[in-house]
C-alpha cells in the first residue's frame, strides 16, 4: 500500500524529472500545458484558456474534479457541491498561510490557496509554484513553496463518501511555522441553482467537543427542502476530520467556524481575500453553529509547527445520512488514513482489472503530429470515457432536461461493449424498458425516483432514436454470441400526457428481440411511401440543430414528409442487421419476416438512389443531408434554401456522405459513389477536421431549424463537430482510404500538434472545435466528457486501425493498410478467447502476412478495403483459449520525395507556436 504522503512525493519527482528534460518534455507533452506521467497520471500546469477535469463516482454519483481546482457533485438533481462559474468563489478550497508583518497588533499572514482557485494574489510574491495531477481515481493538487511540499488528494469511495486529504512536508532544514486551512460549503439540496432563500433552511453544527486537538473535529449538516407541495424532506451530511502528525510536529491552535462570514470576512468579501487568512484567526468568537441568517460553511485552521522533514496529514470524509440518528452514528466513527489510502489502492486495482480486457501500445517514432507515449495514455482515458457515457444515470451536465439519451446511451454501449460486454448488457435492458408499445424510442428518460414515481421525460420525436438500438443489439450479439440477450424479458412505457412529459410503465412485457421487431416496424412505417420511401425526419435526425425538416404547413398533420437520408440511410442497415439476426435464431420460423425486411431494405435504396441523389448542369454529383415537405426545398446539393434569389447555392454535408458508406449501400452499388464520397470530404476538410456542413447557414436560412442560431464556424453549423467528423473518417478507412482517414483522425485528436491551445481536457475528446477568425474562435469546443465523439473514435480504432471486426459467423483480423507508427501491441478478449495481435511493419515485404499460434496463415484480399486480411470462423476457436497472431505487414510510408501531405504544413506550424 502506498501512503499518501509517498504518493505526493513520488509524484513532486516525477514532474521534475518530466519538466527537467527537454526531450522527455516533448515526448509527454499535450496541448494545454499538459503531460502524460507514469500510470496515465496527466499533469496539468495552470493555465487561464480553459481547464480539464475527471469525473469520479459511480452509480450516477458524479463529483468534478478540475485541474482548476473548481470541485462540484450531483447525484441527479440532488447537488452536494454546487458548481461554480469561471471566476466565482469555489464551494471547497484548502489554504495554507505564511507568518507576515505585525499590523496594530494583529499578526498578519500570506496566504496562498493549495488549489488553482481562488487566487489570492500572493503566489509571486512567496514563490508559488502549482501541479494539478488527474488520474482514473483520484486527483491531486500539488504545491511547493518556501522548502514545503503541500497536496490535496480527493477521491471518491464505492460507497459515494468523498475524501479529501491535505498534506503538508517539511523538506527544507529549518523549523517551518505556517497554518493549514480548510473550506467547504456543501449545499444538500435537490436542485440545481442557488436562491436566496436556501440559507434559511441549512444549518452546520459543530459536534460538541469537536475542536479539540485529541478528538476529530465533525460538523453536521442539515438541510431542509420541499421536494413538492406534499413532500418535505431533511437531508443530512456528515463531514468527519483527522489529524496524523508525521515526525516532529507541534499544533499551536486549532480553530473551527461555520460561519461564511467569519471565514470570508463579511458578505461583501470572498474566498479570493478572506480576512480570516490574513489575520491567522476567526476571531474570539467563532461561530459553532451557522443557520438562518447567513450561509453555512464548515471551516477550519490548523497553525503548526513543522520539524525539518515533519508533516501534517489531515484527512476529511464527507458522507451523507438517511436521519438524525445515522448521522450521529457516523460522526463517532474516527477515520483511518491507513485505511483511506488502502481504500483508494482498492479503486485503482478493480479500475486496472476492468480495463485489462483491452489494451493497446503503439510504438514508432511520432507520425503526423502524434506522440505514441501520448496516444497511449490517451485510449485508456478514452475507454474511461466511453464507460463513462455508457453507464450514465443522467443530469451530467446539471440542468432539468439533462437525462439518459436512448441514442446517446446505445451509441456509447456499442464502443463499450468491446471490454466490458457485461454492465453493457444490463445498461441496454434499461434502456429498452422506454420504449413505446409502438416501437417508437423516447428521446432521453430519467429513471424512477426512490418512491418509484417515473422520471421526467423528452419525448419529442427525433426519428433515428431505434437505429442506434438495433446497430448496438446486432453489434453485442456478434461480439458476444450471446443470443440468450434476445430472450430477455423488458417493459414498456405508454405516453400518458405527451405535453406534459409524463409516461407511465405498462403492464406489458415480452422479449428483446420483440422490443426489436416492434423498433423496427415502427421505423418503416416512417417511411414516405406516398412518394420518395425514404425515413421521414418527424422532429429531427442525429443531428439536432437541424430540427426543421419535418415541419409542415398542414395543420391536420404534426410532422411532413420531410427526410433525414442519414436515418434512411441507418434504416436500411437495420433491415439487412434484423434479417440476419434472425437467420442466426432461426431461418425457417422468420422467413417471411425476413423476406419483409429485405424486400423493405431493397426499396430504401431504391428510393435512396432516385431521390437522394442530385446532380448539376455539368453532371457534377451531391448526396443530399435530407429535404422539407414534399420536396419543398433540398439541404446538402446544388441549390440551398438560403439561396439568394435568383442565384443557386452549393452545400455539402458529412453525415449523408459517410453513411451512404457505413451503411454499406456503398458496397451493395459495388462503389459505384466514391468519387462523389471523396470530392464531398475534401470540400468538406478544414484545419481541424471534417466539417458537418460547408458552408455554414446563416441565421435567417428557411426550414431548417435552429442550426442558423448557430455562430458560423461552431458546433454542426460549419465546423468539425467531431462526431460528424469520425462518421466520415470511419467511411475514409471502410472505403479502402487509411491515409487519408488517418490525416484526418491526427486534426481530430485533441492532443495532436494540430492544435495549439485546448479549451477542454486535451486527454479525452471533446464535442467540437470552433473556427471563426472574426469572433476570435480557433480550435474552443462546447464541451468534453460527456460526448458521442468518444465512442466513434473508438470503433473506427478497434474495427478499422487495429482491424479487429466481429462478425456473426467469425472474426475478421483486418489492421488499416496504413499506419503512422511502426508497430502495436493489441489484446482483447472476445467470444470467451483471448486474442493477442502483434503487428510490424517491414520494409523487406512485399504483401502482409500472417501467423496465428505460430503456423503460417493465407488472407483474403477485400476489394473495399484494399487489403489482406485473416477470417477466424468461430467454429475454429475453443473457449478459454489464448490466440496470438502476428502480422507483418508493407511499410506504405511516403517516398522521401513525394510531397508531404497538408498536414505536415500545420503540424510544422505548431513545432514553431509550441518552440516560441
Amino acid at each position: 500500500m502506498k501512503k499518501l504522503e509517498d504518493t505526493i512525493v513520488d509524484l513532486s519527482q516525477q514532474i521534475k524529472a518530466l519538466l527537467s528534460k527537454q526531450t522527455l518534455a516533448e515526448e509527454c507533452q499535450m496541448p494545454g500545458s499538459t503531460y502524460v506521467l507514469q500510470d496515465n497520471h496527466v499533469l496539468c500546469l495552470p493555465r487561464d484558456d480553459g481547464d480539464s477535469r475527471y469525473p469520479y463516482g459511480q452509480n450516477g454519483f458524479n463529483f468534478w474534479a478540475y485541474a482548476s481546482g473548481y470541485m462540484h457533485a450531483n447525484d441527479g438533481l440532488f447537488s452536494l457541491f454546487l458548481r461554480a462559474k469561471e471566476g466565482q468563489e469555489p464551494t471547497v478550497g484548502f489554504f495554507a498561510g505564511w507568518p507576515g508583518e505585525t499590523n496594530n497588533e494583529v499578526s498578519q499572514f500570506l496566504p496562498m490557496s493549495l488549489l488553482p482557485v481562488p487566487v489570492c494574489g500572493q503566489d509571486e510574491e512567496i514563490g508559488v509554484k502549482r501541479f494539478s495531477v488527474l488520474s482514473p481515481k483520484a486527483a491531486y493538487y500539488l504545491t511547493e513553496c518556501r522548502g514545503v511540499t503541500f497536496g490535496v488528494r480527493v477521491f471518491v469511495s464505492t460507497t459515494n463518501t468523498i475524501h479529501f486529504s491535505l498534506l503538508a512536508l517539511n523538506q527544507s532544514k529549518q523549523v517551518q511555522k505556517l497554518f493549514l486551512s480548510s473550506y467547504l460549503n456543501p449545499y444538500l439540496r435537490e436542485q440545481i441553482y442557488e436562491s436566496d432563500e436556501d440559507r434559511w433552511f441549512k444549518e452546520i453544527a459543530l459536534e460538541a467537543g469537536g475542536q479539540s486537538q485529541d478528538k476529530q473535529a465533525t460538523f453536521l449538516i442539515k438541510v431542509n427542502e420541499d421536494i413538492d407541495r406534499f413532500t418535505s424532506i431533511t437531508n443530512y451530511g456528515v463531514l468527519r476530520r483527522q489529524l496524523t502528525p508525521l515526525g516532529n510536529v507541534a499544533l499551536t491552535n486549532q480553530e473551527v467556524t461555520t460561519s461564511r462570514n467569519q471565514y470570508v470576512g463579511g458578505s461583501r468579501s470572498s474566498l479570493h481575500c478572506a480576512r480570516s487568512l490574513a489575520r491567522g484567526t476567526f476571531g474570539e468568537s467563532a461561530k459553532k453553529v451557522t443557520t438562518f441568517v447567513e450561509t453555512a460553511i464548515a471551516g477550519e485552521l490548523f497553525h503548526l509547527e513543522l520539524s525539518e522533514g515533519a508533516g501534517m496529514r489531515i484527512d476529511f470524509a464527507l458522507c451523507m445520512a438517511d436521519s438524525d440518528t445515522e448521522a450521529a452514528s457516523f460522526a463517532g466513527q474516527p477515520i483511518d488514513p491507513a485505511a483511506v489510502d488502502r481504500e483508494l489502492e482498492a479503486l485503482v486495482v478493480s479500475d486496472q482489472k476492468q480495463h485489462r480486457n483491452l489494451a493497446v501500445e503503439m510504438q514508432g517514432k511520432p507520425s503526423l503530429g502524434l506522440k505514441p507515449k501520448v496516444f497511449n495514455a490517451f485510449f485508456e482515458h478514452l475507454k474511461r470515457q466511453v464507460e463513462f457515457c455508457s453507464l450514465i444515470k443522467g443530469y451530467v451536465q446539471l440542468s432539468p432536461n439533462s437525462l439518459i439519451g436512448i441514442r446517446d446511451v446505445f451509441q456509447a454501449i456499442e464502443g463499450f461493449i468491446f471490454w466490458q460486454p457485461e454492465p453493457a448488457r444490463a445498461k441496454m435492458l434499461e434502456a429498452l424498458d422506454y420504449t413505446s408499445p409502438d416501437g417508437r424510442c423516447y428521446r432521453q428518460y430519467s429513471l424512477p425516483s426512490k418512491n418509484g414515481t417515473v422520471g421526467n421525460m423528452d419525448l419529442r420525436a427525433f426519428i433515428d432514436q431505434g437505429v442506434w438500438v438495433i446497430s448496438t443489439v446486432f453489434t453485442y450479439i456478434q461480439l458476444t454470441g450471446d443470443t440468450r440477450f434476445l430472450m430477455e424479458s423488458c417493459g414498456y412505457h405508454e405516453i400518458v400526457d405527451e405535453a406534459a412529459r409524463l409516461v407511465s410503465r405498462t403492464a406489458e412485457t415480452d422479449t428483446v428481440l420483440d422490443h426489436l421487431v416492434k423498433i423496427m416496424d415502427y421505423l418503416l412505417r416512417q417511411r414516405d411511401m406516398g412518394h420518395t420511401g425514404c425515413v421521414r425526419a418527424l422532429y429531427g435526425d442525429w443531428n439536432d440543430a437541424l430540427d426543421g425538416l419535418g415541419i409542415t404547413e398542414d395543420p391536420n398533420q404534426e410532422y411532413g414528409t420531410g427526410v433525414s437520408v442519414m436515418a434512411t440511410l441507418q434504416a436500411y442497415q437495420n433491415t439487412r442487421e434484423m434479417a440476419e439476426l434472425l437467420e442466426l435464431l432461426d431461418a425457417k420460423q422468420y422467413a417471411d419476416r425476413i423476406a419483409d425486411y429485405r424486400r423493405a431494405g431493397e426499396e430504401i435504396a431504391q428510393g435512396l438512389q432516385e431521390f437522394a441523389i442530385v446532380k448539376n448542369s455539368e453532371g457534377d454529383e451531391h448526396i443530399l443531408h435530407g429535404w422539407g415537405d414534399r420536396r419543398s426545398y433540398l439541404v446538402g446539393g446544388f441549390n440551398e434554401p438560403d439561396a439568394a434569389a435568383g442565384e443557386a447555392k452549393v452545400r455539402d454535408s458529412a453525415t449523408g456522405n459517410a453513411f451512404w458508406v457505413l451503411s454499406n449501400l456503398y458496397h451493395a452499388e459495388n462503389a459505384q459513389r466514391s468519387e462523389t464520397i471523396l470530392k464531398a470530404f475534401e470540400r468538406l476538410s478544414s484545419r481541424y477536421g471534417i466539417k458537418t456542413f460547408e458552408p455554414f447557414f446563416p441565421a435567417n436560412a428557411p426550414g431548417v431549424g435552429r442550426i442558423g442560431k448557430l455562430p458560423p464556424g461552431t458546433a454542426e453549423n460549419g465546423a468539425p463537430y467531431i462526431h460528424a467528423s469520425l462518421f466520415a473518417i470511419m467511411a475514409y478507412f471502410k472505403m479502402g482510404q487509411p491515409r487519408k482517414g488517418w490525416e484526418q483522425l491526427a486534426k481530430v485528436l485533441p492532443f495532436s500538434n494540430t492544435h495549439y491551445s485546448v479549451s477542454h481536457s486535451p486527454f479525452v475528446m471533446p464535442n467540437s472545435y470552433g473556427e471563426n477568425p472574426e469572433k476570435g474562435i480557433d480550435g474552443e469546443s462546447m464541451n468534453d466528457w460527456q460526448t458521442g465523439s468518444s465512442n466513434v473514435l473508438l470503433k473506427v480504432l478497434m474495427r478499422y486501425v487495429y482491424g479487429f471486426e466481429c462478425t456473426l459467423r467469425g472474426i475478421w483480423i483486418q489492421p488499416a493498410g496504413y499506419f503512422p507508427f511502426d508497430s502495436f501491441d493489441f489484446s482483447i478478449n472476445a467470444r470467451d478467447c483471448s486474442f493477442l495481435i502483434y503487428y510490424q511493419k517491414s520494409p523487406d515485404v512485399e504483401q502482409r502476412s500472417f501467423k496465428l499460434n505460430g503456423q503460417q496463415r493465407t488472407g483474403e484480399r477485400d476489394k473495399f478495403l484494399g487489403i489482406d486480411r485473416l477470417w477466424l470462423p468461430y467454429s475454429e476457436l475453443k473457449s478459454g483459449e489464448t490466440y496470438t497472431l502476428e502480422i507483418v505487414d508493407i511499410d506504405h510510408e511516403m517516398d522521401s520525395k513525394e510531397k508531404a501531405s497538408s498536414l505536415v504544413g500545420a503540424e510544422r506550424q505548431s513545432e514553431q507556436h509550441l518552440a516560441s
